[in-house]
């Protein structure tokens, strides 16, 4: 009878560890996939972003992502 509540606890805990980590991932790669900015590279607007690709409305140059600085320490596992 004990090795079955043993297993039953066993299993429990591993379901639980596996959908909070993959839950964790989810997260983790919508963050990184909503950080994503584009701005001019001759900064004809000064420092103005936006959040799709496309043109400058005032050169019509292709729009460049902008590297985004991580101030958000949520994805870390100290």
């Amino acid at each position: 009878m004990k090795n079955i509540l043993y297993a039953a606890l066993m299993l429990l805990f591993t379901a639980c560890g596996t959908s909070n980590h993959n839950a964790e991932k989810v997260a983790a790669e919508a963050s990184a996939t909503a950080a994503k900015k584009y701005a001019c590279p001759m900064h004809c607007e000064g420092e103005k972003t936006y959040e799709a690709a496309g043109k400058c409305p005032v050169c019509k140059m292709d729009l460049q992502e902008v590297a985004m600085a991580e101030t958000d320490s949520a994805g870390h596992n100290h």
